[in-house]
Order: structure tokens, then sequence, then C-alpha cells
């Protein structure tokens, strides 16, 4: 005995006006889209292309910490080390790790401000600020008394 087919049962979600499936979908592509170009947590490449740097909460703040190098060791095979550092004690101190971004606090919508950075490359600290940019990449101003006395960097997002 052959059986007919079990009647389909009518999924109601499916009618949904048009307007309101197109609302969803913007939300959910705004909010994920969104979501990280709002924040500087994550990890991102130097313009050199030389190192990365991840950038993370501590406290109230935002700090960074080198994780990656192109070339992590020097000629003869061993880590890189701060060897630049005015201070004797720290030149031993392995880069791989090192923080080098402290202090950014928030002060407007993609922008904070109020940090230091250190420059491993000639062992001195500078302030710094930081914005995001509408392209995505980070833009980070390391300077001396003034911030129009410095140097900007174009970071972009690895992760």
């Amino acid at each position: 005995m052959v059986r007919a087919p079990a009647p389909r049962r009518q999924r109601t979600w499916g009618y949904a006006p048009g307007w309101l499936c197109a609302l969803l979908f913007w939300l959910l592509a705004t909010t994920s889209a969104g979501a990280d170009s709002r924040t500087p947590v994550g990890v991102w490449l130097h313009q050199n292309k030389r190192i990365q740097v991840q950038i993370f909460s501590c406290g109230r703040n935002l700090c960074g910490r080198i994780v990656w190098f192109r070339w992590p060791n020097d000629a003869q095979g061993v880590p890189l080390v701060d060897f630049k550092n005015k201070k004797e004690s720290l030149r031993s101190r392995p880069l791989l790790g090192l923080t080098v971004l402290r202090g950014l606090h928030r002060s407007g919508e993609n922008k904070w401000t109020g940090g230091r950075i250190y420059n491993p490359d000639d062992g001195r600290e500078y302030a710094a600020q930081m914005s995001i940019q509408d392209n995505g990449t980070l833009r980070v101003r390391a300077y001396v008394l003034l911030p129009a006395l410095g140097e900007t960097l174009i970071w972009t997002r690895v992760r």
C-alpha cells in the first residue's frame, strides 16, 4: 500500500514583511562590520611591516605590546633585546612581548589620547595619541611636547 506524503507544515516566520527582513539584515551587517572599526583592540601591523602590536585593555586605558617580528633574531640568531634603551638595566629585556603603548584613553569618537609610546629603534618614549580612520587604519601619532612636533604612523589591522 502506498502512503500519501505527510502534509507540509507552513513556516510562519517566512512571511515577515520585506522591510522587516531588510532591517534585520542591515542591523546584523552594521553590527558585525562596525564592531572592529570602533575599537583599536586587536593586532596591528606597523607601517614598516617589521612588527605587529597587540592593543588591549589595561584597566580603563589601552596598552599595546609587540607580538610579532618579521626578523625576531639578530645576526647571531639571538632573540632581539632592548639594547638601545637609555636605562642600562633594561637593555637585556626581550622585545617580543614588550609593552610599547600605555595609558591611552578615549577622548572622542574613534580617538584616544594621553598615552605614551616607546620606540625600541631609538630607545626613547614619546607622548602618543591614536585614531581609527574611515578606511579602518589606525593613525598613531608619536610626539614631543605638542602633537604638531611628531610623526604619524599608519597601522593596518591584522585581526
